[in-house]
């Protein structure tokens, strides 16, 4: 029954939103190769997101979480018959029990964890610009069919009612799958055993150039790859904190992403793709666009706004 009532949203949901095409020599298939690449966010050495204090018992810090839990939402997405890669920007975590979560899960560490300067180009196209770029590079070199990285939120103190649960997606290629993995949540997890005031889980684009995630999601956008950051759970809400700590629900919430990728991936995984066709036309996401890029110089970065 409850497969039924997932497929059923997944296909109203086909049939309600108008798919994303261009009608243009750029469009292509999907690229077919039934891969997945989900990012583990941040790195050891800084470790992103955390809970204001002790949550039964420990502190949840958002990179640490995702080396525990990463492995589970693998295996949902290889048990459907797809390939998945496990990256991270950082480098291997030497301490126990992270580096077997590490091993346990394959990761393949980048070894570029944010430093100075903390923006940098893609390798591939040039005037998108972010921290933690090396993790889309990874994903456009291994021409994945979908890109999924894993973050958590937090808003200062601790909280107890609802936070702006949030999937981002890249603009062209993405929206298909920010949705998928939206109603999957609030089918499964959302108020559904972690509270949230009966908010639900927004979807929204980020492309504008110095805009959070937006580096990562134009690149992607860029080389054909639909891409979706995870910022649902807040780690200063208690109730979601409390949802985390505990091992039963935090393996539940990691097998629900999965779960929202293998949809994705059975009912849009072969849509037509939009490909950028022209490195050298500047939009609202090259480098240069925000006052913020404007002010700063760095090496590598193709500047197309003067």
């Amino acid at each position: 029954m409850k497969q039924l009532l997932i497929i059923w949203c997944i296909l109203a949901m086909l049939l309600q939103t108008s798919c994303t095409q261009v009608g243009s020599t750029a469009s292509q298939n999907g690229v077919g190769n039934g891969l997945v690449v989900l990012d583990i966010g941040h790195s050891i050495s800084g470790d992103g997101a955390s809970s204001p204090g002790p949550v039964n018992g420990k502190k949840l810090t958002e990179c640490t979480w995702w080396y525990q839990y990463v492995y589970y939402t693998k295996k949902v997405i290889e048990d459907a018959g797809y390939r998945c890669i496990v990256t991270n920007r950082g480098y291997a975590p030497q301490e126990e029990p992270l580096a077997s979560y590490a091993r346990r899960a394959n990761v393949v560490q980048l070894n570029r964890p944010d430093g100075t300067p903390t923006r940098y180009p893609s390798r591939y196209h040039a005037d998108r610009v972010a921290g933690g770029m090396v993790s889309a590079d990874y994903a456009i070199a291994r021409k994945a069919d979908c890109a999924v990285f894993l973050h958590h939120n937090s808003s200062g103190g601790w909280t107890n009612g609802p936070s702006p649960s949030l999937i981002i997606c890249n603009k062209h290629n993405g929206q298909r799958l920010g949705q998928t993995l939206a109603r999957t949540l609030e089918h499964s997890i959302l108020n559904k055993g972690m509270p949230n005031g009966g908010k639900g889980c927004a979807v929204t684009v980020r492309s504008k150039d110095a805009d959070r995630s937006a580096g990562w999601m134009n690149a992607c956008d860029d080389s054909g790859i639909p891409a979706a950051v995870i910022e649902c759970a807040f780690l200063n809400n208690r109730n979601h904190a409390a949802y985390l700590a505990n091992d039963a629900t935090a393996r539940r919430y990691a097998e629900a992403i999965g779960e929202g990728i293998v949809h994705y991936m059975r009912y849009f995984g072969k849509e037509k793709r939009h490909y950028r066709e022209n490195e050298n036309q500047a939009d609202e996401g090259s480098f240069g666009y925000a006052a913020e890029s404007r002010r700063l110089n760095i090496p590598g970065a193709k500047r197309l706004l003067h």
